[in-house]
């Protein structure tokens, strides 16, 4: 699967909608779901089709200099064997860089609002509680996850930067359209010498999340990074799970 590395230019191959089937089980709730709750359960190994990758809050035409790539890559080693996840890369030169995969799900009510769940489960190598220019190259990328009735993507301000046309707020806030939900840092101590990659997962707090479906009873989930690390954060996207509650 190809993604490109300029947020303009994506590939209309990946706009694939995904139908919604609800299932039992999941990592977000024990046994069979209440009639007005829906499970998706993703792994990014063998179900990356339909995800977009795209970045955010950077200069117009400065891709190759902030290094912007994204891909369906194999897992370095320690996060599984013959396993593969969406690797996704940038140089944060802006202070600020936003990297994200976005996907749109349809089989919901239409105009209906929804409380949303999330768990996320992130490859990364950077340790916690290390200092770094701007911010912590760890504690200092948070991660966000989020919903939008429209598909998220990144539009020209009018003056040459590329701001998300959704509100992911900056950094370590929230929006109406994201909410933080961690940060990268793989929780080994900054002096460590383990170099290698480890799986983080991330959960949000229960019932802090809603949104609304389209006239369609479409939504569209995004994940993302939100940088205050003023260097390279590379992470893979490995598995997840979303729960939406009808309210």
């Amino acid at each position: 699967m190809k993604y490109s590395t300029h947020p303009l230019k994506i590939a209309l191959g990946l706009l694939i909608t995904a139908t919604l089937v609800a299932c039992g089980g999941g990592k977000l709730y024990v046994g069979a779901p209440p009639t007005n709750t829906k499970l998706i359960n993703i792994d990014f190994n063998t179900n990356a089709e339909g995800w977009v990758a795209g970045f955010a809050d950077y200069p117009a035409g400065q891709e190759t200099f902030y290094e912007l790539t994204s891909s369906h890559a194999s897992l370095p080693s320690s996060l599984g064997q013959n396993r593969k996840g969406i690797k996704i890369s940038g140089n944060n030169h802006s202070d600020d860089l936003f990297m994200f995969v976005t996907k749109k799900f349809t089989g919901f009510e239409p105009n209906t609002r929804y409380e949303i769940d999330f768990e996320l489960g992130i490859g990364t190598d950077v340790h916690s509680g290390c200092s770094g220019i701007g911010g912590s190259p760890g504690d200092s990328v948070y991660v966000k996850a989020g919903a939008a009735k429209i598909e998220p993507k990144p539009v020209n301000d009018g003056t040459g930067f590329y701001l998300m046309n959704i509100d992911k707020n900056n950094q370590a806030t929230g929006g109406s359209d994201t909410m933080v939900i961690g940060n990268i840092g793989n929780g080994l101590a900054c002096e460590s010498t383990d170099q290698s990659y480890k799986k983080k997962t991330l959960k949000s707090e229960t019932g802090k999340f809603t949104t609304y479906s389209d006239a369609n009873g479409a939504l569209w989930v995004i994940f993302g990074t939100d940088s205050g690390f003023e260097g390279t954060t590379t992470i893979y996207f490995i598995d997840a799970a979303i729960k939406l509650t009808k309210r």
